[in-house]
């Protein structure tokens, strides 16, 4: 995916960490794409609906309702059912890689990340997202 075709992508990024939320939406923004951000599940909920984006990555722990319950909930909704769901999340073994999966997530990152890998998981999920 190039630039130009990322500028039309909306990517949102729930994470209750202000330093996690800015740099991996700085880095999603630098190549190019939209970045929405959510400091927890309710307003990452929330800013879905209001949008619709081409893909949110959420990290799992978070107050309130953790990652997993919010991607459970983000898929009750029928115009976020198919959005491809990404965790990015500090959680390296295998039970939480099967609990985002089970959850209706599509992909796992491990924190901390290699910014050209993200952006190449995002290429691949944004060319994947029911909407254009």
């Amino acid at each position: 995916m190039t630039f130009e075709t990322r500028r039309n992508k909306i990517v949102l990024v729930v994470d209750d960490t202000p330093a996690n939320l800015h740099f991996t939406q700085s880095v999603l923004e630098g190549s190019g794409y939209v970045t929405l951000g959510a400091q927890g599940g309710p307003e990452g909920i929330s800013m879905a609906l209001g949008t619709t984006p081409h893909v949110v990555l959420l990290d799992v722990e978070m107050p309130m309702i953790d990652g997993y319950e919010t991607c459970r909930l983000l898929r009750k909704h029928e115009i976020l059912r198919h959005i491809p769901i990404m965790f990015l999340t500090s959680h390296k073994t295998d039970a939480a890689m099967r609990a985002g999966t089970v959850a209706g997530g599509n992909d796992f990152m491990v924190k901390p990340f290699d910014p050209h890998l993200l952006v190449e998981r995002i290429d691949h999920w944004a060319g994947h997202a029911p909407i254009d």
